[in-house]
């Protein structure tokens, strides 16, 4: 008897145990910017990889036009709130909550509610040109300029609202909005002469990643530039917009082709969700990029920027921009001064 009873028991707990669930998986999706940038490219390789950094989350990345229509996407899409994170940066973060023309003519509804999950970088913006006459943006009256496109932040949108700003975009020649690689494409076929440029730097200044097009018209062996962006211009413009941009200072030989001190500008290239995106999953995603960067990095070279240290830049100063589940994270792994909430 007592041993039909334990052999009961024991069936009864095999039962029990085959019926518990196992740990459940949640899928996060994330919208970048155009298939071959470096955002989606470098997501796309976390994605692959994601049964070995996480028992709990999995990535499902989504090539989009660009950060600008990411950031118009969630905010008329609330049913996305809670599943999706999403490509920004801080120029554009300000530009939707604020409202700037032509890209916002009011602030952006559900924009206020929008927070960082990470930073990905501290990106530059470059003009270059094979012109030697072209030194500076006053240097482009009646000159035709190539930038990306007008859905993209760092490679179309800054460079309109500056070029707007600084009342240049009438005297321009035109301004043709061609794409990432189309833009230097025209400049060194000659259907342009200026074109943009995109790139990111890790809060330590020690990794600094330059875009496919850069090594585009580096691998062209022909006489290209880049354009010096005074300082007095970008404090001028932030000053009477209010816009955040940062003004961005290279030593000579940090970009390729740069034996000279370089001035542009630039901003913080953000991951973003909204404030109702679940702590754990932010917090999970953050653990899986801190913990794994070493392996990350590897994968792909965009991501070498992607440092503990830039993930929480800014967290510790400014904690009510940033998501509460990627305090949570900064806080477990020592990436936080204070612990803030």
């Amino acid at each position: 008897m007592k041993q039909v009873a334990l052999r009961t028991l024991l069936s009864a707990a095999a039962l029990l145990l085959v019926a518990a669930p196992a740990t459940a998986q949640q899928t996060v999706r994330i919208m970048t910017s155009p298939s071959g940038s470096g955002p989606y490219n470098a997501f796309a390789a976390i994605q692959t990889h994601m049964e070995q950094f996480s028992k709990t989350l999995r990535l499902k990345v989504e090539e989009t036009s660009g950060f600008n229509f990411n950031v118009k996407a969630m905010a008329t899409q609330p049913n996305r709130h809670k599943d999706t994170l999403f490509g920004s940066g801080s120029v554009l973060d300000w530009a939707a909550k604020t409202g700037l023309a032509p890209f916002y003519l009011k602030p952006l509804p559900n924009a206020e509610d929008f927070r960082i999950v990470a930073v990905l970088g501290l990106s530059y913006n470059v003009w270059v040109t094979l012109n030697p006459e072209i030194r500076t943006p006053s240097d482009f009256v009646g000159r035709r300029v190539g930038i990306g496109l007008l859905t993209q932040n760092e490679w179309g949108m800054h460079q309109r609202m500056l070029l707007d700003g600084w009342k240049l975009t009438p005297k321009l020649t035109s301004l043709d909005t061609l794409g990432t690689s189309p833009n230097i494409e025209a400049l060194l076929d000659g259907r342009t002469d200026v074109g943009t440029l995109f790139g990111v730097t890790s809060a330590d200044g020690k990794h600094t990643v330059v875009s496919g097009p850069h090594r585009q018209i580096e691998a062209s062996n022909r006489d290209w530039r880049y354009v010096q962006v005074p300082a007095e211009m970008m404090e001028e413009y932030n000053k009477k917009t209010g816009a955040p941009f940062r003004i961005v200072k290279y030593e000579p030989n940090v970009l390729p082709n740069q034996p000279d001190p370089l001035v542009t500008f630039g901003d913080l290239l953000l991951l973003e969700a909204h404030v109702s995106f679940p702590e754990e999953l932010a917090a999970e995603l953050i653990r899986v990029m801190v913990k794994n960067y070493d392996k990350i990095a590897q994968y792909n070279a965009f991501t070498k920027a992607w440092t503990p240290a830039t993930l929480a830049y800014g967290a510790s100063e400014n904690p009510d921009a940033f998501h509460p589940g990627s305090l949570r994270a900064f806080r477990e792994l020592g990436l936080m001064e204070t612990a803030v909430r």
